[in-house]
C-alpha cells in the first residue's frame, strides 16, 4: 500500500522535508532522520498484516518511533489520506 505514497507530494506537508543528502534526499519527518515512508509503511502493516485496530497500529508505530510522536504521526496519515487521492489523478 505504501509504495503508491511514493506518488504523493509531500511539498506541502510542514512536518517533512527533503534535504539533498541527508537520508538520500527522501521525505524525512522535519528535524529527524525518520523517512516518512518508513513511519507510515510500519503503521500499515500493523494494520493489513497484523491485522489490528487503526488505534492500535499507532500505538504499535508510536512504540517503534517514539520520538515522531504521537501528534506527528496521526498528522502524517492526514496528510497522506488527504493527499492519496489526488496522486491517482
Amino acid at each position: 500500500m505504501a509504495k503508491a505514497d511514493n506518488c504523493i507530494d509531500w511539498t506541502g506537508c510542514e512536518l517533512v522535508e527533503r534535504i539533498p543528502g541527508k537520508v538520500s534526499g527522501v521525505p524525512l519527518l522535519k528535524n529527524t532522520r525518520l523517512p516518512v515512508e518508513a513511519i507510515l509503511e510500519n503503521y500499515d502493516a500493523f494494520m493489513d498484516i497484523e491485522g489490528l485496530s487503526p488505534d492500535a497500529a499507532l500505538a504499535e508505530t508510536l512504540d517503534c518511533y517514539p520520538e515522531a510522536g504521537l501528534d506527528n504521526i496521526k498528522a502524517l496519515l492526514r496528510y497522506r489520506a488527504q493527499h492519496r487521492s489526488l496522486a491517482h489523478h
